[in-house]
């Protein structure tokens, strides 16, 4: 029974100093929510990074009636490209990664960024209209993580809401708004890998 007890102790204490060595990055805070489980930085470890498009099947469909949801099937492909087009630039601007690829196998040291539209409120205009403040504005959700591609294991996680472009106080419609906030949250997601670069 001692026996037993000192070697649980000793499992404990070890896996005490294991976590107290794993100090994860600070957050970034460029996004809605963030979390960081990588205490390294990217560039000392990863020479690649793999973007995979955004799903965008299961998002919550808000403020859209039945023909605007039918737009709005027509516009995901549209959506998912800008956003996927967007991150590679701003990497490429950047000068992040040595080589960045989209949708291909992993091969080597590489990092996955993949993620999933969440949600696509088209808004009101008249209640931005009459009531203002941010009250019936039109937005894109959308969550993502980091992934070592050779262990599966999750680096960093996040959640993002655009709402920028006009978003809060425009009279225009999600049709000519969530174009632009895709891209722009491409280039949001940019900044927060760059802050764990």
């Amino acid at each position: 029974m001692k026996r037993i007890l000192v070697a649980l102790a000793l499992t404990f204490v070890a896996g005490f100093a294991f976590a107290a060595d794993e100090n994860p990055l600070p957050k970034p805070d460029v996004l809605t929510e963030e979390t960081v489980y990588t205490s390294q930085r990217l560039s000392a470890v990863y020479d690649t990074i793999i973007i995979r498009d955004l799903t965008a099947e299961g998002a919550e469909l808000s403020n859209l009636d039945s023909e605007e949801m039918t737009k709005l099937e027509a516009m995901k492909p549209l959506l998912v490209r800008t956003i996927t087009d967007s991150i590679e630039m701003e990497l490429k601007l950047n000068k992040l990664f040595k080589t960045i690829q989209k949708n291909t196998q992993p091969k080597g040291k590489a990092v996955i960024l993949e993620g999933a539209f969440t949600e696509f409120n088209a808004g009101n205009r008249a209640v931005r209209f009459w009531v203002g403040f941010g009250a019936g504005k039109t937005y894109l959700k959308v969550k993502g993580r980091l992934i070592d591609a050779e262990s599966g294991k999750e680096l960093a996680t996040f959640e993002d809401r655009e709402t920028g472009y006009r978003g809060t106080m425009t009279l225009e419609n999600f049709a000519d708004l969530f174009p632009h906030q895709a891209k722009s949250l491409g280039e949001n997601i940019v900044k927060f890998i760059q802050k764990l670069y």
